[in-house]
């Protein structure tokens, strides 16, 4: 359990989350917010026990839309809270303030997503191995590529590696993945790309792990070397001309630096989407104080 509370993810979300209770009123939080931080503090660790960070980040899924939807109500309720029918009216007719308000509190409650959002999601490292053929002809590259992928070159590193019982315990409940699931896994995780008017092949790994999507890559690379070096004795036909074995050029090494997420271009797009969101919600809300103050003046005054 100490494990757990000294866990980055956890602490940042749980130090977010704690400032993102300043969206509800003062009493609120006065009378609810510890119990509702030691609530959350709860949940955090059983999401983290049961899938890590897919399942912190599951549970601000959950969290957020709930957060904003109760938050905005017990605004509402603090502002309409003992005050007399003309005293509600006059505040619903200031737009200007109930734009002001709602822009600062959805403004903040999207940066604080994205934030959040940002640093929780895991990052994944990309390591890539360069391979020689004979041709960059497009059509020759599109056939080394369907090979590379293949179960007779994938199949010999799921089992070299031990890739089903290993991403079993990360992605399974600990259970051994089938190799079905483990190769489809590995060829999303796979990117072929040809450098331009060159004979070369990057194939590039990717995962949470630098030290992983290293050794996947150079795996990959050897798996294909090795499957031409036993394709070649069965080209009997003089016809078919006898290629070269495929020629290593460069070793995967691990990446020093994440590649995924973009921290600052999240930020900033998240940034961005917050200011055009905001500023149609508050219009709407602005509008729809303006509406309610028109049709309260229309409304006959009573004994």
């Amino acid at each position: 359990m100490s494990k757990n509370l000294n866990n980055r993810t956890l602490a940042a979300s749980q130090t977010i989350y704690e400032r993102l209770l300043r969206a509800y009123p003062k009493s609120h939080r006065e009378e609810y917010g510890p119990a509702m931080a030691q609530l959350f503090r709860d949940e955090c660790r059983d999401a983290w026990n049961e899938s890590q960070n897919w399942g912190v980040m599951k549970l601000w899924l959950r969290v957020l839309p709930d957060l904003v939807k109760t938050s905005f109500i017990e605004r509402l309720a603090a502002l309409n809270k003992r005050k007399s029918m003309s005293d509600k009216m006059t505040a619903l007719i200031q737009p200007r303030t109930i734009f002001l308000k709602v822009f600062v509190a959805v403004f903040l409650i999207i940066v604080c997503t994205t934030v959040a959002v940002t640093f929780l999601l895991p990052e994944t490292y990309a390591s890539t191995a360069r391979i020689k053929t004979e041709s960059y002809d497009p059509y020759f590259m599109k056939t080394t590529f369907e090979i590379i992928q293949s179960q007779t070159v994938l199949e010999p590193i799921i089992d070299k590696l031990h890739l089903d019982t290993v991403w079993g315990k990360e992605y399974n409940g600990g259970k051994p993945l089938k190799t079905d699931e483990t190769m489809q896994l590995l060829k999303q995780r796979m990117n072929l790309s040809p450098e331009r008017n060159t004979r070369l092949i990057n194939i590039t790994v990717y995962s949470e792990d630098k030290n992983e999507a290293a050794r996947i890559a150079n795996a990959i690379a050897r798996s294909y070397q090795n499957y031409r070096i036993k394709f070649q004795p069965k080209q009997m036909d003089a016809r078919i001309p006898i290629f070269p074995t495929v020629e290593i050029v460069d070793s995967a090494k691990p990446g020093k630096l994440p590649v995924r997420p973009n921290k600052t271009l999240n930020i900033v797009l998240g940034t961005l989407f917050g200011v055009i969101f905001v500023l149609v919600v508050g219009g709407i809300a602005a509008l729809i104080t303006i509406l309610i103050r028109k049709r309260s003046r229309k409304i006959p005054a009573t004994a």
